[in-house]
């Protein structure tokens, strides 16, 4: 590519998957390099700098862009999503999905029991996992703030394990789920400590 990525602010990472997809499509076809920045799903844009040998250009609205000639010359477009999506629709379809997370909450002191609203919370997972192209999982524990550290990152790591055994079953590669234990350290809802509350027992499994 002609044009390069030096820094920039960008909304997600998904926003600047497409936004370099685009550049390197045209990259490979003929110059100017064509770069686009694309919204997120939610309709959020970030912001990108592009640098060259003659300049930088900041782009932060929906669909605008730059031609990078091989000279290093910078010159902004602006299409819309109709043409963006007749032209590099093939790509597109080709990304890979966004990463999606689900939180898999636990009773009380326990690494196999789901809370009651759990469960449908599985069978979404369920349903993205069966559609998923090589999925690469991560695992993540944690615990409230009763109990000791020590119980409680043996505790999470039992959680993540449980988890991890579970997507095994629904036919995931143990070398594609990565576990890790976070204990009592990082709770979704803070509280004093000794103090238990039933959001922070969980597993956040990350699908990508």
């Amino acid at each position: 590519m002609k044009a390069a990525l030096r820094s920039g602010r960008v909304a997600s990472p998904a926003t600047a998957a497409a936004f370099v997809a685009l550049s390197w499509l045209a990259g490979c076809s003929t110059p100017p390099d064509k770069i686009i920045l694309l919204p997120d799903p939610d309709g959020k844009v970030g912001a990108v700098l592009v640098h060259s040998a003659k300049g930088e250009q900041t782009i932060d609205k929906a669909y605008a862009g730059v031609d990078v000639a091989q000279n290093g010359k910078i010159e902004a477009t602006a299409d819309s999503q109709q043409t963006v999506q007749t032209r590099y629709g093939a790509l597109l379809a080709a990304r890979p999905p966004r990463p999606q997370t689900f939180t898999l909450f636990f009773l009380f002191d326990s690494a196999t029991e789901l809370a009651p609203e759990s469960p449908a919370t599985v069978e979404k997972m369920k349903a993205v996992l069966a559609n998923w192209p090589a999925p690469q999982v991560v695992v993540i524990g944690h615990t409230d703030l009763a109990g000791s550290d020590e119980f409680n990152d043996r505790l999470s790591m039992r959680r993540a394990q449980s988890a991890a055994a579970f997507l095994v079953k629904q036919g995931i590669p143990a070398r594609q789920i990565e576990t890790a234990a976070r204990g009592k350290r990082e709770p979704l809802v803070p509280t004093p400590d000794g103090v238990p509350n039933r959001m922070n027992r969980r597993v956040v499994i990350t699908i990508q």
